[in-house]
């Protein structure tokens, strides 16, 4: 069983989705990928949603928020590792 201060346990991230507060694994992951990919708008936001979505549960109708949010966070991420 793992806990809070297991060092092998997932990375939580927090995002702000369609005004609701969500937390979800494997994000950092996912921006090093596409990242990798050298995708960009619409196409980052459609591999970030297929990648987060493997390890964490999307609402269907939910894909455009997550998308919209996913994509401003890996925008950023992007901007603070220039």
């Amino acid at each position: 069983m793992s806990n809070c201060c297991d060092p092998k346990a997932p990375k939580t991230c927090t995002l702000i989705v369609g005004g609701e507060l969500v937390g979800l694994i494997g994000v950092e992951q996912a921006f090093i990928d596409v990242r990798s990919l050298n995708l960009v708008n619409e196409e980052a936001a459609e591999k970030l949603l297929e990648i987060v979505a493997r390890r964490n549960y999307i609402v269907e109708g939910t894909q455009r928020e997550y998308k919209i949010a996913l994509l401003a966070a890996y925008k950023n991420y992007i901007a603070k590792s220039r």
